[in-house]
Formats: C-alpha cells, structure tokens, sequence
C-alpha cells in the first residue's frame, strides 16, 4: 500500500513538472431569433484567459459581440473587455485587483454604450476577527453605488454591518 501511494505521487509530481498547454474550448448555438459562437482560451501557466463571443440576429443579420482578457500579474490580475450591442453602440471596461499584506484593493474604470465615463474602486482588508469591505461606483463623476460591511466574528457568532447607497432611479 505505502509503495502504491509513493508511486502516484512520484507520477503526480511528474506530471506536475510538464508545461501546461493553453486550453481552448469553443462552443456554438443556432436558436430561432439567434446564432453565435463563444471561443475562450485559457493558459495557467502564462496566467491569462480570453473571451470572444459574437452572436448574430437572425431577423436582420446585426451582430453583437462580446471580448474579455484577463492577466494574472506578481501583485494581483489585471483585466478588460468591451461589449458592441446590436446596435453597434460599444462599452469598454478595464480594472486592476492587488494583493495587499491582508487582503485587496482594487480600481476600474468604463465607458458606457452611450458615451457615460464609469469608475470603480473597492478593497477588502482582513482584521483580527473579521473583514472590512467597500465597493464604490461612480457614472460621469457622480457616485451611483457606494456599499461598506464590517463582519465580526466572536463566541460563535457572526455579526454583519452593511451600508449601501444607491442613487435614485428616474421612474
């Protein structure tokens, strides 16, 4: 039993050691109003996915199309993609996530498919006995969504505090 064991680590540890080849996979679908296809590939060890999707409307032959990159870098991963809609309007996005000693910032910006400026910025930090974390969003320099929660955790208990303001929909 022990020289089994042995074995399949020894095998593990050399399979471990061969390079990892970029995986793609691409999938199709052909619906009634619809038709597309989504390539993404993936590459461990390079530390980077990518996304393309197009799909094309049926009734009139328009296309919308979909485009993600991500890249895992020493500190955290970066990322991007924009979005074109069926009516050729596009919208863009990019953000940065970084490790931190106990736990994460993060900074995204975007601009919307009818030309508005977005920005992101969130960071979690780990305390003694729980978490701290805020997300804030703000469209053409105007914050939209702004959320803050601190977990606590003592004798067994776990105590949530959340804080979320929303800008107001126009009804």
């Amino acid at each position: 039993m022990k020289k089994l064991i042995a074995l399949a680590l020894s095998a593990s540890l050399v399979a471990g050691g061969v390079a990892a080849e970029p995986v793609t996979r691409t999938t199709s679908f052909d619906g009634p109003k619809a038709s597309g296809t989504k390539t993404a590939v993936r590459d461990k060890e390079a530390g980077t996915f990518s996304s393309d999707k197009e799909v094309t409307r049926k009734s009139d032959g328009a296309t919308a199309s979909t485009e993600r990159d991500r890249q895992r870098t020493e500190t955290g991963v970066t990322g991007s993609g924009s979005r074109t809609g069926f009516n050729g309007k596009t919208a863009t996005y990019d953000y940065e996530r970084t490790r931190t000693d106990n736990g994460w910032t993060a900074t995204g910006s975007g601009t919307g498919p009818n030309g508005g400026e977005y920005s992101y910025s969130g960071s979690k930090t780990r305390t003694g006995n729980g978490f701290t974390a805020n997300r804030s969003a703000s469209r053409n320099g105007k914050e939209i969504y702004n959320r803050a929660d601190t977990v606590t955790r003592s004798h067994g208990k776990v105590t949530r505090d959340t804080s979320i303001t929303r800008r107001q929909r126009k009804r």
